[in-house]
């Protein structure tokens, strides 16, 4: 049934499409999708402390390992350390984007390098709002080895304003979201998502939401057999003990969620039948949109999923991977079980004891200011013997090796950046570059995975500049940090960008990846005179690089007044732009036309080149001709100004220098 989407012929109606969207959600009949969340749940729980748990076949839930209250559950957490390192293999690459224009045209060229900038800014929206959805990805490859990141326009989102009949419209904004893989339905045929031929995305919302929304009415409840992965990890993460002595509760929590709806999307790729694709929403039981293209719209036989897969441990022939916790689960019970074994033993066979034949006593002295604990008997009543005092049986040395052995396998799985000095401690010579070297020789192993994490996250990108041309339809200012981290502020629309959306992620230009090897590098730079130091602006740029922002160059105040003035032309705001007419009056001063009282104080040099560098941008060529020639204007006023001073400059150095030779001829008489 759930083919007709490709049978030419076919015809679906409503009803019946509802019902084959639900049969695709209904994960319960597969087994293997079955088996793959409960995978998941248990690195989930190891991650989180509980490590003690069984799973019960009949009951399709997780319990914690029923003990005897005398045998102690300590927990050391390894999986947690190592999802940590993961995250910081990837995370810690400086990834820039790069776009590959697709003619040497001037305009293609500009067009690319505002693609760039536009993906920097984006990266910024809603305060990083994506750093914490990559944090999240990189979280679910190491625990369930493939996570998703969903690029998707969202109306609700971006500026908003109020029409005139009160309407409240809303410009809409391109989002991406971490969408956990229990929510993620794949057709069963084909090893790469390009393979499949559709993808189902279901998540939990309001159901006011959905109503207010689509302007319609959800009568149907939802079953109590839909499933729900997301509510049930919910339940799960709610039950686990803070105090991991204690376990779980064995009852579960029933959360008021009768107002939760389950919202489904089938993304359907295009097809003979469909050749922009399909896209369909149901809820409740009622259809809710069935539209024929994909939310990212097809265009010249290029089409994508609005999510995009992220894998850990690759499985040849299948499509999901294997979590990196789930090697480690092995080595993490080992050192569990050693370490209860070590507590149990430290208040058993391992305690010392105390052999006497009679009653004896405690009693705490103290000497020298030292106190201590000391043993009192009677020896009539003991037969004149004192007590023995024994070691008591600790376990072997074999058994801290076994615990040490397993440590090591958790650690090199992970490629352990965090503790590549745990051998021998560098000299004190050591530089940053060494500790480089240390690091990547660790994480050498794992430079397939940070590579095809790169490319998953490149075509993020990419689907954000294609939806970029469909959601940014209307001007919008975007802002970019430009020379000396000033903010230069550019107007955008989609069609700005001329199809350029071929987006290559690559790392920064440098030859350090930590801080310590790019201070290294900045000062072997500065020893050898690599970099011009005569150049303030390249001097406090060196500086700060260094971490020295305190120090600040005089200049530096002009420099931000005349990027400052470059922004307000930019945004349109020229009404305190220091102007005078071109026209000279009969006395031969200009005439002020907008006057602006901190201009005479302007170094004029300084402001000419910062507008100059300006008016030569890209950026400025977008803005209206009358903006520019506001800017232009003011530019040449600073231009005639310093070659007036340098004018003047020249002369008094002319008239010094015949005084002086006047001086000589007169024998240094005053005439």
């Amino acid at each position: 049934m759930m083919y007709k989407f490709f049978k030419k012929d076919e015809t679906i109606g409503d009803d019946e499409l509802v019902t084959l969207v639900d049969r695709i959600f209904d994960t319960d009949m597969d087994y293997t999708a079955s088996m793959r969340s409960r995978v998941a749940f248990r690195n989930i729980l190891y991650y989180m402390g509980e490590q003690w748990i069984d799973y019960i076949r009949s009951l399709g839930n997780f319990r914690r390992r029923q003990l005897p209250r005398f045998i102690p559950t300590p927990v050391s957490n390894e999986i947690r350390e190592f999802v940590r390192s993961v995250r910081a293999m990837f995370l810690t690459q400086n990834l820039v984007p790069q776009i590959r224009p697709n003619t040497n045209e001037h305009e293609d060229i500009q067009a690319a390098e505002l693609g760039k900038k536009l993906l920097i800014w984006m990266d910024t929206l809603n305060d990083d709002e994506i750093e914490g959805e990559k944090e999240k990805v990189c979280d679910w490859c190491s625990l369930s080895g493939t996570g998703f990141i969903r690029t998707m326009p969202e109306m609700d989102g971006g500026e908003w304003f109020i029409d005139k009949g009160g309407t409240v419209i809303k410009t809409g904004e391109v989002v991406c979201r971490n969408i956990i893989p229990f929510n993620i339905v794949v057709d069963n045929v084909g090893e790469n998502l390009r393979d499949k031929r559709w993808v189902g995305i279901k998540s939990l919302v309001p159901r006011e939401w959905v109503e207010d929304t689509f302007k319609i009415d959800l009568q149907q409840e939802e079953s109590a057999r839909a499933v729900d992965y997301q509510r049930r990890l919910m339940k799960l993460v709610s039950q686990v003990s803070n105090w991991k002595g204690h376990g779980l509760q064995t009852a579960a929590l029933e959360e008021k969620d009768q107002n939760l709806v389950v919202f489904k999307e089938l993304e359907v790729k295009p097809s003979i039948k469909y050749p922009n694709g399909k896209y369909v929403v149901v809820c409740a039981g009622k259809k809710i949109l069935d539209l024929d293209r994909m939310p990212i719209k097809a265009s010249k036989g290029k089409w994508y999923y609005t999510i995009t897969d992220f894998h850990y441990n690759r499985m040849p022939g299948a499509f999901w991977s294997d979590a990196g916790v789930n090697d480690l689960i092995s080595p993490q019970n080992r050192i569990n079980e050693i370490d209860q074994a070590l507590e149990m033993n430290r208040k058993g066979l391992g305690r010392p004891r105390v052999i006497t034949p009679g009653e004896i006593g405690m009693k705490r002295v103290s000497e020298g200011g030292q106190g201590f604990l000391v043993i009192e008997y009677d020896p009539l009543m003991s037969g004149g013997k004192e007590p023995k005092i024994e070691a008591g049986l600790a376990l072997p040395n074999q058994i801290l090796l076994e615990r040490e052995v397993a440590k090591t396998t958790i650690q090199d799985s992970s490629g352990d950046p965090k503790n590549i000095l745990r051998g021998k401690t560098p000299t004190s010579k050591a530089s940053g570059i060494m500790i480089d070297i240390l690091r990547e020789t660790a994480e050498k192993g794992h430079a397939p995975d940070r590579d095809r994490y790169n490319r998953s996250l490149s075509l993020v990108y990419k689907k954000r500049l294609i939806l970029v041309k469909d959601v940014y339809t209307e001007k919008r200012m975007i802002k970019i940090a430009g020379r000396d981290s000033q903010l230069s502020v550019i107007p955008f629309k989609g069609s700005d960008l001329r199809d350029n959306t071929d987006v290559r992620l690559e790392l920064d230009s440098g030859l350090s990846t930590t801080v310590a090897g790019q201070r290294q590098i900045l000062l072997d730079l500065g020893q050898y005179q690599v970099l011009d130091m005569r150049d303030p602006e390249v001097r406090q740029e060196y500086l700060n690089r260094l971490g020295l922002t305190g120090f600040a160059e005089r200049l530096n105040i002009d420099i931000d007044r005349a990027e400052t003035e470059n922004s307000k032309v930019a945004t349109g705001v020229v009404g305190d732009i220091f102007l005078v007419e071109e026209e000279v009056m009969e006395t031969g001063e200009p005439e002020v036309a907008i006057f602006d009282p901190l201009f005479k104080y302007d170094n004029h040099q300084i402001h000419y080149e910062v507008h100059r560098r300006f008016i030569l941008s890209q950026e400025f060529a977008q803005l209206p001709e009358e903006h520019q020639t506001v800017l232009i204007h003011h530019t040449d006023i600073h231009f005639k100004l310093w070659q007036d001073e340098l004018q003047k400059q020249k002369e008094e150095t002319m008239a010094m220098q015949e005084a002086g030779v006047k001086n000589e001829s007169t024998g240094g008489k005053i005439i």
